[in-house]
């Protein structure tokens, strides 16, 4: 049996993303493909909610997704801000501030 490998691409235009086929020409629908690289790409960044997606489609067939966010959460970027402490392998996310 033979496998086709496909590649996904991602670029951030900063306030909306870009999901498309890396190289060549897609073959058949690859809409879930791309569907599941831009749920991926927001599971990576917990601090964006999606506002909208449009599928761009040639021929009948869905060919990039461009989708757009806004961020919700802010990092306290003062100088008297204390540091949140992560353990190694958590998502900035998911830490808690420490009270001292």
């Amino acid at each position: 049996m033979v496998q086709a490998r496909i590649g996904i691409n991602q670029l951030d235009m900063g306030g909306w993303v870009r999901v498309y086929l890396g190289q060549g020409e897609p073959s058949g629908e690859i809409a879930p493909f791309l569907s599941h690289a831009l749920n991926g790409w927001f599971r990576e960044r917990p601090h964006l909610r999606l506002r909208l997606i449009l599928p761009v489609t040639r021929n009948g067939n869905t060919v990039e997704l461009h989708a757009w966010y806004e961020q919700i959460l802010f990092s306290d970027q003062s100088p008297l801000a204390k540091p949140v402490p992560r353990t190694p392998g958590q998502p900035a996310a998911a830490s808690k501030q420490v009270s001292q």
